[in-house]
């Protein structure tokens, strides 16, 4: 026991020394990662394939993937408890940031395939000159990376103007192969990536904290790197205008930063009123309020306009947006309360229970935040997270890297519970992938959808809602004894 409080204590003594030793480990991890699953193999094959698939003759992959999480998100907790509040240097951090994106760009997307449908859509915007966002990529059946895009080969784009730009001119520049493809889109993440810890440092003045628990966040960089999703830089565009605003109340700049974001990912929508709020209650008189909701109508109207301009008409290249988010149902607790009542209701009502239900509460929470808004009772992190973490819970679609959202607004205000809460989450929707593909392929394969869901919400959902409770009511029965 004394030995284990003189380690304790001497890594807190020299965080920096504790810093260096488990960015080696955690780079050792990624870098093993790679070699398992390496882009330069896997994105030569005439098809894509999913970390079980390659693991599936060899299953000590699979097991060295988990152990792999395991440690990653040990160290990472680890890392955070041994800062606290230490002001050391953001040169640690910063370096390895830098290495671990250099190293997941090789990182085969073993997880998903978004990263191909990145490089099929500009495709068909660059090779075949048609709108990729109200044309899908099956229409082109003899495209040699139609195979890349699996389940998406019929859904219309779910991207806004501004990535699909982005993709466009990453596939002008001839970046318009799997592989090719994969690593410039990869290099677009990292950039993102970077932009994101240089925003964070100067909106928190170098808080280690705030950095660290973005930069070395075990699924931000399996996620928005390993995978390349585009999230990171939809996050980017909103760390600018949270950032912008807190910093110079320059709502302008916030706002045209904003649009970006919305205009690359829909989900940063969710920002807007709550950005809007504030810089009409920031304003001194209603004429300045009523000049400032206009001077924002405008610039937001005005982006989108220009964005979609190649897409026109925009009604038209909605639709894949719309449809992401109004008509489908993936691992959520609404869809497997609408999966086990369709046994005994219609298959309508069974539908619309529990998405409306979601919706309620959810904008019952968005109003609430909206409310502490405007009475200055939470500022704009604070009350993004409190949208975006209700919006996770109560929605109908769900993905794992959907937890990348909160990280950012966690690190510009880094509450106890907030953080605790985004690391569960982010801890839990990366296990998933376990349940997903290990146990239900190979130990448990009869089981069905619903079977699934039940085993698998429990675990994505219930820790990050009820650890947090559980330990504060720990420490209160402690508080009173």
């Amino acid at each position: 026991m004394w030995s284990r409080i003189s380690l304790r204590s001497r890594l807190r003594q020299r965080p920096a020394v504790t810093l260096v030793a488990v960015g080696l480990v955690s780079e050792a991890v990624y870098l093993i990662y790679v070699l398992l699953f390496p882009l330069l193999v896997y994105g030569h094959a005439p098809r894509p394939f999913d970390m079980e698939q390659i693991a599936r003759d060899r299953p000590w992959i699979g097991g060295a993937w988990v152990v792999g999480l395991a440690l990653l998100f040990g160290l990472f907790g680890g890392a955070i408890c041994v800062v606290g509040r230490r002001r050391i240097s953001t040169r640690v951090i910063v370096a390895f940031s830098l290495l671990f994106g250099i190293t997941l760009i090789w990182l085969y997307p073993v997880t998903a395939t978004d990263l191909f449908q990145y490089v099929m859509r500009a495709r068909i915007r660059v090779v075949y000159g048609a709108n990729p966002m109200t044309v899908p990529p099956g229409r082109f059946p003899d495209d040699p990376l139609l195979p890349f895009v699996g389940e998406w080969k019929n859904i219309l784009s779910p991207y806004g103007p501004a990535w699909e730009l982005v993709a466009e001119a990453v596939a002008r520049l001839g970046f318009a192969g799997a592989v090719t493809g994969a690593l410039a889109y990869k290099i677009v993440a990292l950039l993102a990536y970077l932009a994101c810890i240089l925003v964070l440092y100067w909106g928190t003045a170098g808080d280690t904290r705030a950095l660290l628990f973005f930069a070395w966040n075990p699924l931000v960089l399996l996620q928005g790197l390993g995978n390349g999703h585009n999230d990171l830089v939809m996050l980017g565009w909103l760390l600018v205008a949270l950032v912008v605003w807190r910093q110079f109340a320059n709502w302008w700049v916030a706002t045209v930063a904003l649009s970006l974001a919305v205009l690359t990912k829909a989900s940063a929508a969710l920002m807007a009123p709550l950005l809007l709020v504030a810089v009409l209650r920031a304003q001194l008189t209603w004429r300045q309020r009523g000049m400032a909701f206009v001077g924002m109508a405008a610039v937001g109207a005005g982006l989108a306009l220009l964005a979609y301009l190649p897409f026109w008409p925009p009604w038209e290249s909605m639709a894949g947006v719309i449809d992401e988010m109004s008509k489908r149902y993936t691992y959520t607790i609404a869809a497997t309360l609408r999966m086990g009542t369709r046994e005994f209701l219609s298959p309508q009502v069974a539908w619309d229970i529990p998405r409306t239900t979601g919706r309620l509460l959810f904008l019952a929470t968005f109003g609430w935040s909206l409310i502490g808004v405007w009475r200055q009772r939470l500022d704009l992190a604070s009350a993004g997270f409190l949208t975006y973490f209700t919006y996770l819970v109560t929605g109908a679609s769900y993905r794992i890297w959907y937890p990348v959202w909160l990280v950012p607004l966690v690190a510009l205000k880094l509450t106890p519970a907030a953080r605790l809460r985004t690391f569960l989450f982010c801890l839990t929707s990366e296990f998933s992938i376990v349940l997903f593909y290990y146990v239900w392929r190979w130990y448990w394969p009869g089981a069905s959808w619903l079977q699934m869901h039940l085993l698998t919400i429990p675990w994505q959902f219930g820790l990050p809602l009820i650890v947090p409770i559980w330990l504060r009511q720990r420490q209160r029965q402690r508080m009173r004894q």
